[in-house]
């Protein structure tokens, strides 16, 4: 028995031996592939390092690609727009924020390197020793780079010396806008760039097609903005010719609001303005108070029309409609001054007539003892009222007529 526990014994033994040898040999492939992944890394950063120096040790930043040379260096822009926000027709301008992409070649940037090496994502430091190009905003109010955490610029350095570079802008700019069919008008803001310092015998600037592209659900609640179209806007100037890229950036205006704040209410109002034409020509403070308040809110809507764009000295759209009201609620107001005015001619001839035949009654009692002329007074009184109810059944058909030949006139040229 002893003899057998002794060999049970130095099985287990020699089994946990077996054990702690795989564990062992475990750890040490784990350790050599760590290290392998480590100076994997580390030849690769000092791949990286030593392009770097390389290239800077011998590159000069003063100068553009090609300087002196028989071509320009031709530089790709686009723009990748992710906020377009206060558009602003009052002040003539709206702002964006946007990713401006620009490519060039720059053969003093090649560098050797391993077939998987594709790329070198330089630094924000490392970015000043390279050339940049110098493009300019020819229609901004104000523009600057973020700089949160850091200055968000990107830079790729690729094999061949292309190199591709990135900067997040958010900027004013002017929008000289047209409104005389405002606000079914339709806008073309004017979006340019150029080069600042450097002729167009050095930089040449081009688009990269698509010139200007939106962010996924870009939305405006004023404007619905259309599909940008590139141009080139070359420029001469006293010092030389200056290579230009330009867009215009379509914006069609969403007129909903003004329908419901200014159209609907002036509408109603006009038509409130009728109901003096069915009220009694006797009960004028209702007919003058009703002239008056039309009159009044016409006369605020329209003010209230005119803050919601810029002040200017041609005729809009708006101020047509606003006018027309104006003038309509006005001529319902005249229109009941007019029937006043006929009643009461009416009734002073009534009075006049009355007094003539007191007159022609005493001279008969006199020389004849009978009366020789009457009047039926009474009769004469209703054809004068009636005379004047005839004014305004005739302004209850011709004002809203006339409104309605107005409305279509101005819907189909406008909406057309």
């Amino acid at each position: 028995m002893l003899f057998k526990m002794d060999i049970l014994l130095i099985a287990c033994f020699l089994n946990c031996l077996c054990v702690c040898r795989y564990v062992v040999m475990g750890l040490n492939q784990t350790d050599f592939q760590r290290d392998n992944t480590t100076n994997e890394a580390d030849s690769d950063t000092m791949l990286r390092q030593n392009i770097i120096e390389k290239i800077l040790s011998k590159y000069d930043k003063r100068f553009p690609p090609l300087y002196n040379k028989a071509q320009p260096v031709e530089v790709k822009v686009q723009i990748y727009v992710v906020g377009i926000f206060g558009i602003d027709e009052a002040q003539m301008k709206y702002s964006m924020s946007m990713y401006l992409r620009q490519q060039w070649t720059d053969s003093r940037l090649k560098y050797d390197a391993p077939e998987d090496f594709t790329k070198i994502e330089l630094d924000n430091e490392i970015k000043k020793e390279i050339w940049v190009p110098d493009l300019s905003f020819m229609t901004d109010m104000d523009t600057k780079v973020h700089q949160v955490t850091l200055p968000n610029k990107m830079m790729f350095l690729y094999p061949d010396g292309f190199v591709s570079y990135s900067t997040r802008v958010t900027g004013t700019f002017t929008c000289f806008m047209q409104l005389h069919n405002f606000p079914f008008d339709d806008q073309s803001c004017v979006y340019e760039m150029e080069s600042y310092g450097f002729t167009a015998a050095t930089v040449s600037f081009r688009w990269d097609e698509p010139a200007m592209s939106f962010k996924d659900g870009i939305v405006h609640s004023q404007f619905e903005i259309g599909d940008p179209e590139s141009y080139l806007c070359d420029r001469e100037y006293p010092s030389g010719n200056y290579t230009c890229i330009g867009l215009t950036l379509p914006l069609k205006r969403r007129y909903g609001f003004y329908i419901i704040q200014v159209f609907a209410p002036s509408m109603l109002i006009v038509v409130l303005s009728w109901v003096s034409f069915w009220l009694n020509i006797d009960a004028a403070p209702a007919r003058v108070s009703l002239g008056i308040l039309t009159v009044l809110t016409i006369s605020t809507n329209g003010n209230l029309s005119v803050g919601m764009s810029q002040q200017v000295s041609y005729i809009r759209a708006i101020d047509i409609w606003n006018s027309v009201c104006l003038f309509l609620v006005f001529g319902a107001m005249v229109e009941y001054a007019y029937v006043c005015v006929i009643a009461r001619v009416q009734q002073r001839r009534k009075r006049e007539r009355l007094h003539s035949n007191i007159s022609l009654n005493v001279l008969a009692d006199i020389e004849n003892g009978k009366i020789t002329e009457k009047v039926d007074e009474q009769h004469q009184i209703e054809k004068d009222r009636e005379n004047a109810r005839k004014i305004d059944k005739i302004a209850r058909i011709a004002f809203p007529l006339a409104f309605v030949v107005f409305n279509v006139i101005y819907w189909v040229y406008y909406m057309s």
